[in-house]
């Protein structure tokens, strides 16, 4: 299982395009603090924290292989295959079903959003149809090659940032921080309630698809210029982003809009902060989470292709997935994930009954099952390769 293609891309574009991993918040940040109430922001930090820890036990574990692409479902693999082939091909299937079908949740936001910006007055498939288009364009703009979609990357994180910056500093600058929305500073039902740690439990499941995230650093990892090396470094660097970003930006939300705002969809919740901070800017506000659900789609899209790409190299998907096209990308991996998705969407919208609201959270639940059953291997095998000691000096 090595990486064939040539080595492309820069460690600053490489961070870029993984830098969608701190805006993965976004995405689930209103379903924990409805779960949670005023700990979802002590759940967010403790996640990131747990996320940090694991990245640097996948950092030793792709040390061990420096020649191996895919990340750390594929790597986790080389660990498990010799003793069981089943428990690696459950490691990497699980790893793309808790990845792939988050495309279509931010698409879908996105969609959402651009329904309110263009056409506030149409039916909900509208929705759908703005998310077809967005997966389609992502996925166009990643064939071109790893340099254009980090080009790109970088440019929604300094639109994405500057936003998002601005905002809480307007409030913190009018006296809209409030510590009262804090209090009383217990789950739903205390902490010596039964529901309040089932609470917590399952606040802490949904953070962890968002918090866990800097792995996808490693998805192209052969692709660096440097290899591995800028690999692992971007790893610990968008680690560590993701510890600031998850301990501070729904700690503001919250002290700002309050749990109640906080919880609802991330529009809502922003477009309250916009309030305080700014007397509105509601249209800036969707414009911003537009960007930065971009960001993150089009760092899923690039991950995905590559993990269904080293998988097919190694027998474990059909083999025309492995193939790159001219531009050293996966093409054909790229356009089934996109396949894969406008099939998701189109489905699970009709079965919500139109519903667009309740597709993103159906489908983040149900990735998170098989993500947390692959990162369970994956630190499995992070574990036994330590012991192991296989480690070839590659940092």
């Amino acid at each position: 299982m090595k990486g064939t293609a040539r080595l492309t891309v820069s460690s600053r574009l490489g961070g870029a395009i993984a830098a969608g991993v701190p805006v993965l918040v976004l995405v689930s940040m209103g379903p924990v603090a409805a779960m949670t109430g005023t700990t979802s922001v002590a759940v967010w930090g403790f996640s990131a924290l747990v996320g940090f820890f694991m990245a640097l036990a996948f950092a030793e574990l792709a040390s061990s292989y420096p020649r191996v692409n895919g990340g750390v479902a594929v790597l986790a693999a080389e660990v498990i295959r010799p003793h069981s082939t089943a428990g690696a091909r459950v490691g990497l299937w699980s790893y793309w079903l808790g990845w792939s079908p988050a495309l279509a949740v931010n698409a879908l936001l996105i969609g959402a959003y651009g329904q309110q910006l263009l056409a506030p007055d149409t039916p909900p498939w509208v929705a759908v149809l703005l998310a077809t288009a967005v997966l389609v364009a992502s996925v166009a703009v990643n064939h071109l090659g790893m340099t254009i979609g980090g080009r790109m990357q970088l440019v929604l994180v300094a639109c994405v940032t500057t936003v998002i910056v601005t905002l809480f500093a307007g409030a913190v600058l009018r006296g809209q921080v409030h510590a009262s929305h804090l209090t009383p500073f217990a789950p739903p039902g205390g902490w010596l309630s039964g529901g309040g740690w089932f609470a917590l439990a399952g606040g802490l499941f949904m953070a962890g698809w968002s918090a866990y995230g800097s792995e996808l650093a490693l998805a192209y990892a052969t692709r660096y210029r440097r290899g591995v090396r800028d690999a692992v470094r971007v790893l610990a660097t968008v680690a560590a982003a993701s510890v600031l970003a998850f301990l501070v930006v729904p700690l503001l939300l919250v002290l700002t809009v309050g749990v109640s705002g906080a919880q609802r969809d991330p529009a809502a919740a922003f477009t309250a902060l916009s309030h305080r901070a700014a007397d509105g800017a509601s249209v800036v506000v969707l414009g911003a989470l537009v960007l930065a659900l971009m960001l993150g789609l089009n760092m899923i899209a690039i991950g995905s292709s590559w993990t269904l790409n080293q998988m097919a190299r190694s027998g474990d998907a059909p083999a025309f997935l492995g193939r790159l096209n001219r531009h050293g990308m996966p093409g054909n991996a790229l356009r089934f994930d996109l396949v894969a998705n406008i099939a998701l969407l189109v489905f699970v919208t009709i079965l919500a009954g139109g519903n667009t609201a309740q597709v993103p959270i159906a489908l983040l639940a149900a990735a998170n099952v098989g993500y947390f059953v692959s990162m369970c291997l994956a630190l499995t095998a992070s574990w036994h390769n330590h012991r192991r000691g296989t480690i070839r000096g590659v940092i």
